[in-house]
């Protein structure tokens, strides 16, 4: 087998994998029904819950990190699988209020397990140039699994609410089963290398990108959790946020190729500033409200995130070696545990002001981040422009001329100065 073809048959495997374990991610909208309507619990109680199981998803992402780099990227996918199938039987089989708490806490722990190691995975797996794409396919993937999901949720709900999270559970062993069958063996590190890895965490660098990757994680997250809210205020049925999540999806399978395509010949700057245009296209367009501004709003919404999500964690992963993706993107993702927090704080009181208010002031925000990317990216190709015209002197080996409009800013290029990869 090639290199070529062994690096597209992982990344399958793993689309594959998060596919199948998405398609039962619908029971956690319903763990407050399965609280209060089932069990009889308040909705206090019921709010303390879930909270518990947010801020467990935190240190989750940490222990997948650590796992992953301990013991190998498939060793912690299995454990996080298999957790989360423990987690789900335990709610969806529970007859008393404790023992369906305790699954729920015990389901925040393990959720994000298995992030680190599938990212660390496309990180070792695929050439540096191709990994936004990667990143890219496997978020739009899950995008479609997600609104496959909400169908499934619709028939099973027929029976009973804990008959979602046993469907969970099987969904979470038949990923696991995969994972056994079709990844990679693991290579156990040792001590010296685990050691270099988490210090690649205290980078600055990374630190610096995982502060800009929480403003959009922060705006991404606003989305999901006020769309369905901002929709009804609107005067809409609630169906309606159903049918724009499935525009988002199918809009953001096309972006992928779009990414696919040419994340050889643009910048990852270049990129992420059309995310960011689209994505604010998208918001000012879901300010208007009507159903045909809703429905454009999320084509432009869906195509953001393929050409964000995967350029931000590629850029990520080349802060680093490879064999130091594990740790890095543990850091970087704890990105997302500041956008989980911030985003509810941010987009209710907004929404209290009208779902025209949350739209234009989100809109801004990913605006300023796309105008802030744009400027940095010009900031850099005119201070490397007089370097490169003078040949790079005392830098540049002769006959490898600095090419003066992309300069070290094109893909594969060095640090995030230029958005690109790690020396």
């Amino acid at each position: 087998m090639s290199l070529k073809s062994e690096v597209t048959t992982v990344t399958r495997w793993l689309v594959l994998i998060r596919v199948v374990n998405r398609l039962g991610a619908f029971a956690m909208g319903f763990l407050s029904l399965r609280l209060t309507h089932d069990l009889g619990a308040s909705l206090a109680l019921a709010g303390l819950v879930l909270a518990a199981f947010g801020a467990g998803t935190i240190p989750s992402r940490l222990l997948g990190g650590v796992l992953a780099t301990r013991f190998g990227a498939r060793t912690a996918m299995l454990a996080g699988l298999l957790a989360c199938a423990a987690a789900q039987a335990t709610i969806g089989l529970g007859r008393s209020l404790p023992v369906v708490v305790g699954g729920a806490l015990l389901l925040g722990l393990a959720y994000e397990l298995v992030e680190p190691a599938t990212q660390a995975l496309i990180a070792q797996s695929v050439p540096d140039e191709r990994r936004a794409s990667s990143y890219s396919l496997l978020w739009a993937a899950l995008a479609v699994a997600g609104v496959v999901a909400g169908l499934l949720a619709a028939v099973l709900t027929r029976w009973s609410l804990g008959a979602l999270f046993l469907a969970d559970a099987v969904t979470s062993l038949a990923a696991a089963v995969v994972v056994w069958r079709r990844l990679p063996a693991d290579r156990k590190p040792d001590r010296t290398e685990v050691r270099a890895a988490w210090c690649a965490v205290l980078s600055r660098r990374l630190a610096a990108w995982t502060a800009v990757g929480s403003g959009y994680a922060t705006l991404a997250m606003v989305v999901v959790f006020m769309l369905p809210l901002a929709v009804q205020a609107g005067g809409h049925p609630a169906a309606l946020t159903g049918w724009l999540l499935a525009t988002a999806a199918a809009a953001a399978i096309a972006a992928q190729r779009i990414v696919a395509r040419t994340e050889l010949s643009l910048t990852p700057a270049t990129t992420l500033a059309i995310g960011y245009a689209s994505l604010t296209v998208g918001l000012l367009c879901w300010a208007g409200g009507t159903v045909p501004e809703l429905v454009t709003g999320a084509a432009f919404e869906g195509a953001s995130g393929s050409l964000l999500l995967g350029t931000q964690q590629a850029i990520a992963s080349r802060l680093a070696p490879p064999r130091h993706a594990a740790t890095v993107l543990t850091g970087y993702g704890l990105s997302w545990g500041v956008g989980t927090v911030a985003a509810p704080l941010i987009g209710a009181p907004l929404l209290a002001h009208g779902a025209a208010t949350l739209w234009l002031v989100t809109a801004a925000g990913a605006a300023s981040l796309g105008l802030g990317t744009a400027l940095y990216q010009r900031m850099m190709l005119r201070h490397r422009a007089p370097r490169a015209a003078r040949g790079g002197r005392g830098r540049t080996p002769a006959g490898s001329a600095v090419h003066p409009v992309r300069g070290s800013d094109r893909p594969g290029s060095n640090g995030i100065s230029g958005f690109g990869a790690a020396g």
